[in-house]
């Protein structure tokens, strides 16, 4: 099964899709189904919110376990075409995304991993409201993978010399979770690389 031709969006490489529509201000689950990639928003409380995984992602656990196993197992050409069908039937899967994303880095496919990461981190991102001020705690609902997918492409960018992208991805971040520390490490071993020059 080969991979949809897709178009480059601001983090991705240039064989990557764009799906989102601007995010709408509300947070329900009737505005993100409007746009099957755009995740629901609940509020956790006075600042915090949470990202909520697809009920589709919800409705596909066992297969993403099949595919943990099938990579546990060296079987990574089939894990592949099984994470590309999740993710055409369910785009907001961002957990399918960042397999492909951590596949790809394994064939040192830093284009590639960086268009799956830079996918799914995107699909967090315009899953917020515009002028979203509130927090993401890294370690509440869905916001580990989205989070998982900003490190990801993040770390693909800088690899490549893109280190001013790599740097606004993880800045972007460290502002929804200012207590993130995997962040904070990178914000601060970056600065230390640009230090070295």
């Amino acid at each position: 099964m080969k991979q949809p031709q897709r178009k480059p969006g601001k983090w991705r490489s240039k064989s990557a899709k764009p799906v989102r529509k601007p995010a709408a201000a509300g947070t329900d689950d009737s505005e993100a189904a409007d746009d099957p990639a755009r995740l629901s928003l609940r509020r956790l409380d006075a600042k915090r919110f949470a990202l909520l995984e697809p009920f589709t992602a919800i409705d596909r656990k066992e297969d993403i376990d099949e595919v943990r196993k099938m990579i546990a197992g060296g079987e990574l050409e089939i894990a592949r075409d099984e994470l590309l069908y999740l993710v055409s039937d369910c785009r907001g899967f961002l957990e399918a995304h960042n397999l492909l994303g951590e596949l790809a880095l394994e064939e040192e496919d830093l284009s590639l991993a960086q268009g799956h990461f830079g996918f799914a981190y995107e699909i967090g991102m315009g899953s917020l409201p515009p002028g979203f001020k509130g927090r993401l705690p890294a370690n509440k609902e869905y916001n580990g993978p989205f989070f998982l997918a900003g490190r990801g492409v993040a770390r693909c960018l800088i690899a490549r010399g893109q280190h001013d992208k790599g740097r606004e991805v993880l800045e972007q971040l460290a502002k929804l979770d200012p207590d993130e520390k995997h962040i904070r490490e990178l914000l601060v071993q970056l600065k230390e690389r640009g230090n070295a020059k």
